[in-house]
């Protein structure tokens, strides 16, 4: 029999506790549960933590989870929970959706050893061996499950066993290579019994970073590279065949998205493939012979350093031996070279200025984990070629053997290897806390505290003197690592110092230009002598030093040099004191980078920046990085900027700031390849009907103020919806795209207002000013700029119909006069701005039937496809020189055509496929079983290489251009900004053009055409 113990207030209180009447009830209701003892075991236990409150309420939460354990069970629990507890508010959490976890936890015969790799991956292959081909739900469950499972042993590992950091980095890559295996092997099988087995088979999965040196810590992402054997097809099954290419995609797509997919378990890993070739730009999954290729032409110092950690963690392990062992000779230089000195040193430089600005990082701050990794990485790049004992890509490993080869001495590897373990827990302590990826130390007290006393610190100064200690001498070591730093050297830069070189004939300043990549040396040299005009300038007097070298070295690396240097030197002579500037873009060299990025890349943001200067300090704050934000972040921000100015006129004004600042925002992270075709069109949209709802507010409340307010007979306010048509409607807006939109509004249009200054009007005079001020407001030239261009050539009767229209003349029009095109653009139709609820009645009771419920004319594809060869043979306009990417032949009109077509006929017994967005209309359509896979992929992957063609030929120029050239500088230019590389990446960029167009005119043909034809 239990016997239950009373715990009072005031001793509680009196031992610390901050909320003793609710730690007095759940130690009462535990021991009432478990018994006296154990609560009283527990009650101790709690109070050698900094959290005595939060230890007890963690047990409290799990309480039914531990009723029915036996006392021996429930004795060992007793042993880890407490430690596990402190260090971490996600065990917890995780007891408590789980508590069959604890029974098993107490019975683990393995929390006090090592497990080993084929164990964990004996484990998740037994987990997932039995799950259908079909099942990925099934897949992701029984992996998170597994993951989740392993996790809390690995934490009781870690914070109450306090088991070696070497054994716990060891177990976590152990755990993600089962994982990762096993989600392979089921993508395989999935895949074969769809599309066969390859004619050319080998797929294997690189583990790279930490995953590679199996060293992952409690929140790693893992860093994978998907590499395949040779190109070829797939031998056919249920969906057909497939080029091995696309066949290896998919099973790449599938990898990621069973290991990073959030789902109601939780995920297994955040997966990191930007270390492949080329990073985000380059192909997803890539052949050995175009691996080698890429890394024989385009390797980086960078990319040396990465591979010395690359192994096979799934799949083919001999074809990443094959890899590797080729790439012997890239990675491994067998004689010293200057340039792979200073190749390091520019890595070192990057690692330090990323060290200071983030000084309680433990990873990336001054004296990290990454100094650490890096001082062993560039002395085994030095070293490794001679002598291949040194390669090896476990960190401490491969400091051991540069101890034993006399590179380091040993007192020196002892404090480092005491220091790197020191910080990985740390790091690790950090992470499990709430499950979440970070190395920032905190800095409130109390979070410092319980830190510092769950790693068996007595307070935080202890903790952070022992942590300062380590800092220092990693620090000391990384410093004398390569001598001077890269940022006090002369960049390798001879042919730019010959052009900045006043002493030197123009002539020869000239050719130096021209050889370093300036189509017109003779403007580069007299934008060079303006720059050299600019008070305090580093190009004064000829500016032959270090940092005029280094500038005008990165502007030489843009895209557009010219183009780059010629918006630099505008910026510095629309500047009143341009030295401010120049001294913090030489004395950060990412932020200049990034500012001559855009110059090179962009005319059209340019052009944004040069008329406001002071958008660098968002620039150099990072306040620019942020790639995504959603949409009701971009309205909250709109709003809060908008709520700082007292007057309508006011808030107006500050609208093309807001709007200008946002566009910088997505076409730097465009640039940048932090955002994909779709996210980019959407954070448009999300601009434009911000900003767009804010000027319909201004325009209503100046009519509710002139003519009060449009009721109707039982006295409520009549509505007005402003719908989005075309781009706008399918949240697909581009960088220059006008606004397509059309205006209902709902009730009798004679009747009168209620009345306001200038007295009363008829409802629908009322909604036509209020129209009329929006599109005024979106159209009016500020002086920062306008805001959007209108089309509203979309509504009933076009140009000579009524700027807006009640419900009822919409559904008349419709119904009685509307042309078959005039159906097809209401696919698009959704709410932008105005009274949504109206906009549904408007969407059940009008746009719905109209659109999806009627029958379709028995000419329909013919018609739509007469309409398609009009738009290509009279507005295209393509020839031998431009092409035009989205109305010409095999544009994006092609594919939007399609899948509105196919929209039209089956929206009706089909709802899923009703979307306005064409690629969640293509998703529908596929998974309906509407439209082959084959022709579904050829359309998305069209449409995405066609809209980010689209995307970037608006970003290069400062107006809308429609067409691309088809040969010369300008083609390969806009080749290279879209990531195409090589010797020849124009021809290489059309080619890959007109494939597309290929693929997409043929679904087109099929799916328009035929019916013809039939």
């Amino acid at each position: 029999m239990r016997v239950e113990m009373t715990w009072t207030e005031e001793t509680l209180r009196a031992e610390g506790f901050e909320n003793p009447k609710r730690a007095a009830k759940e130690l009462s209701a535990l021991s009432a549960a478990l018994g006296v003892p154990l609560a009283e075991r527990l009650h101790e236990a709690s109070k050698r933590t900094s959290e005595p409150d939060e230890i007890i309420a963690a047990f409290d939460r799990i309480r039914e989870g531990l009723q029915g354990l036996s006392e021996p069970t429930l004795t060992r629990l007793w042993d880890w929970l407490p430690a596990l507890f402190h260090a971490s508010t996600f065990a917890p959490r995780l007891l408590t959706t789980r508590p069959g976890l604890l029974r098993w936890l107490a019975g683990s015969r393995t929390l006090t050893r090592e497990k080993s790799r084929e164990h964990y991956r004996c484990e998740a292959w037994s987990a997932t061996r039995r799950i259908a081909p079909a099942d990925a739900e099934g897949l992701y469950r029984r992996l998170r499950r597994y993951k989740y499972r392993e996790l809390l042993r690995l934490m009781v590992r870690d914070a109450a066993l306090r088991a070696p950091m070497s054994e716990l980095g060891r177990e976590q890559t152990a755990l993600s290579e089962a994982l990762i295996g096993a989600a392979l092997a089921w993508a395989e099988r999935s895949l074969q019994a769809k599309y066969g087995t390859p004619d050319t088979p080998g797929f294997c999965i690189l583990g790279m970073g930490k995953l590679g040196g199996e060293d992952l810590n409690f929140s790693s992402d893992v860093d994978l590279i998907y590499l395949y054997r040779a190109d070829g097809h797939t031998t056919g099954g249920t969906s057909g065949a497939l080029p091995t290419v696309q066949y290896y995609t998919r099973l790449g797509e599938a990898v990621t998205q069973a290991l990073a997919k959030v789902t109601a378990e939780g995920f297994c890993y955040r997966v990191d493939l930007n270390l492949r070739p080329q990073g985000r730009a380059g192909a997803m999954v890539l052949s050995l012979s175009a691996a080698l290729a890429y890394y024989e032409t385009f390797g980086r110092m960078w990319e040396r350093a990465a591979l010395t950690k690359a192994r096979a963690v799934a799949g083919d392990a001999t074809l990443a031996e094959e890899l590797l062992s080729e790439l012997g000779p890239f990675i491994w230089r067998r004689s010293l070279d200057l340039s792979a000195v200073d190749g390091l040193r520019d890595l070192k430089a990057q690692i330090d200025m990323r060290g200071k600005a983030s000084t309680d990082d433990v990873k990336l701050g001054p004296g990290g984990i990454r100094e650490v990794e890096f001082f062993v990485t560039a002395l085994q790049l030095l070293q490794g070629g001679k002598d291949p004992v040194l390669r090896e890509p476990r960190t401490m490993r491969g400091l051991r053997k540069l101890e034993r080869a006399g590179f380091v001495s040993g007192p020196d590897a002892d404090a480092l290897e005491e220091a790197y373990v020191f910080l990985r827990r740390v790091e690790n302590r950090l992470q499990m806390l709430e499950e979440r990826q970070t190395q920032a130390l905190p800095t409130g007290e109390r979070e410092r505290r319980r830190l510092a006393t769950s790693l068996g610190f007595a307070d935080w100064e202890t903790f952070r003197t022992e942590l300062e200690r380590h800092r220092r001498f990693v620090l000391e070591a990384f410093n004398t690592l390569l001598g001077q730093t890269a940022r006090d050297e002369v960049p390798d830069e001879p042919l730019l110092a010959l052009a900045l070189d006043p002493d030197l004939p123009p002539e020869q300043r000239r050719e130096a230009l021209a050889q370093r990549g300036f189509a017109d040396p003779e403007r580069a040299l007299a934008e060079l002598e303006r720059l050299a005009r600019v008070p305090h300038s580093p190009f004064t007097d000829g500016g032959s030093g270090v940092k005029a070298v280094r500038l005008l070295s990165e502007l030489a690396q843009t895209p557009d040099p010219d183009q780059a240097l010629l918006h630099f030197s505008d910026f510095l002579a629309r500047l009143h004191q341009p030295e401010g500037y120049l001294r913090l873009l030489t004395g950060m060299p990412r932020a200049s980078r990034r500012l001559f990025n855009l110059f090179g890349q962009s005319d059209y943001l340019s052009r944004i920046f040069l008329r406001h200067p002071e958008l660098l300090d968002a620039l150099v704050q990072a306040q620019l990085d942020e790639a995504l934000k959603s949409p009701e972040r971009i309205r909250q921000e709109l709003g809060a900027r908008l709520g700082r100015h007292p007057d309508a006129e006011a808030k107006h004004g500050a609208m093309p700031r807001f709007k200008n600042e946002e566009l910088l925002r997505i076409g730097l992270n465009d640039i940048g390849g932090d955002l994909s075709v779709p996210e980019v069109a959407r954070q448009l949209t999300a601009v434009a009907d911000g900003i767009l709802d804010e000027c319909l507010f201004l325009a209503l409340e100046e009519q509710r103020e002139r003519y009060g307010l449009p009721l109707d007979a039982s006295g409520q306010r009549e509505g007005l919806v402003v719908i989005a048509m075309g781009k706008l409607g399918g949240y697909e807006l581009g960088y220059h795209s006008d606004l397509d939109l059309i205006f209902v509004y709902s009730g009798n249009g004679q009747a009168e207002t209620s009345g306001g200054s200038r007295g009363a009007v008829s409802h629908h005079e009322y909604f036509a000013k209020t129209v009329q001020r929006l599109m005024t407001l979106l159209q009016v030239q500020l002086r920062e700029g306008h805001l959007y261009k209108i089309d509203a050539r979309l509504r009933p009767s076009g140009n000579q119909g009524a700027l807006v229209v009640s419900q009822d003349a919409l559904r008349e029009h419709h119904q009685k006069r509307a042309q078959l095109w005039e159906r097809q653009a209401l696919i698009k139709a959704r709410p932008a701005a105005g009274d949504a609820v109206r906009f549904r009645s408007v969407q059940d009771e009008v746009l719905a039937p109209l659109v999806y419920e009627r029958p379709l004319p028995p000419d329909a594809a013919a018609e739509i496809d007469r309409l398609r060869t009009r738009m290509e043979r009279e507005l295209a306009h393509e020839n031998a020189q431009q092409l035009n990417p989205k109305l010409g032949q095999g544009g994006l009109v092609d594919v939007e055509f399609t899948v509105q077509y196919l929209q039209l006929v089956h929206g009706r017994e089909h709802p899923r496929v009703r979307g306005t967005n064409t690629l969640a209309a293509l998703e529908g359509l596929q998974a309906e079983g509407l439209l082959p896979p084959e022709d579904a992929e050829a359309l998305r992957q069209g449409y995405l290489f066609l809209r980010r063609v689209e995307n970037r030929l608006r970003l290069v120029h400062a107006s809308s251009l429609a067409h691309m050239p088809t040969g010369g500088r300008p083609l390969a230019q806009l080749a290279r900004r879209l990531g195409v590389l090589g010797t020849e990446p124009g021809e290489t960029f059309l080619a890959q053009y007109r494939a597309c167009a290929v693929r997409v005119r043929d679904v087109y043909a099929r799916v328009l055409r035929a019916p013809r034809r039939a």
